[in-house]
């Protein structure tokens, strides 16, 4: 039961560290985006 307990202990930790890893991704992006806005293209209008 002990290895059990230790694999079940490991598998949330990995979970939790993944979950907290996406969050913090997340923030880096949305910050990035309030930083450096899409500017859309301007076509130029030939013939």
């Amino acid at each position: 039961m002990k290895d059990w307990a230790f694999g079940l202990t490991m598998t949330l930790a990995g979970m939790g560290v993944t979950l907290i890893t996406l969050y913090i991704l997340t923030l880096v992006i949305r910050l990035m985006d309030r930083l450096f806005p899409y500017k859309e293209e301007k076509k130029k209008e030939g013939k």
